[in-house]
């Protein structure tokens, strides 16, 4: 029984390991861009205007796809400037980045609708309204009463 048991516990041990190997990335194939290569690059129109630049992207959860690049346009120094949308695939990006093309003019981005951001969703409270401590950093209950606990219980 117990040669059983150490059989199917290695067994189980190496299954997950492998599986744990399969989540890791060892390494960028040619084909992809680091995040922060393409956040704060410049974007020119086809006419090699200088139009704005990358603040941020929009990806879509469960897909893991990127589905929009949000970009900066118009006014001087960051100030006055707006964000606007657009489709990731309308980019075309090149030499990892260091040249964002975009096939709109400045005008038209300039003419854009603004992009309308959401805000960010807040975490659950946990019943009772105050956390337990062991989720929380040791905030809540007992974490600073003075009763000699910390986290709580």
């Amino acid at each position: 029984m117990r040669r059983t048991s150490l059989a199917f516990l290695t067994g189980f041990t190496i299954a997950g390991a492998a599986m744990a190997q399969e989540a890791i990335v060892t390494q960028q194939s040619p084909d992809e861009l680091l995040g922060g290569w393409v956040l704060g690059a410049g974007v020119t129109s086809v006419d090699g205007d200088r139009i704005g630049s990358i603040d941020d992207i929009i990806i879509v959860v469960g897909e893991g796809q990127i589905s929009a690049a949000v970009i900066s346009v118009g006014g001087f120094l960051g100030f006055g400037a707006k964000s606007i949308a657009v489709d990731w695939s309308e980019l075309e990006i090149n030499w990892d980045a260091r040249e964002v093309v975009l096939n709109m003019s400045r005008e038209e981005m300039e003419d854009a609708d603004e992009y309308v951001f959401r805000d960010r969703e807040e975490m659950p409270v946990p019943e009772g309204g105050v956390g337990d401590g062991a989720m929380d950093g040791g905030v809540g209950e007992g974490a600073m009463d003075g009763g000699g606990t910390v986290g709580g219980n």
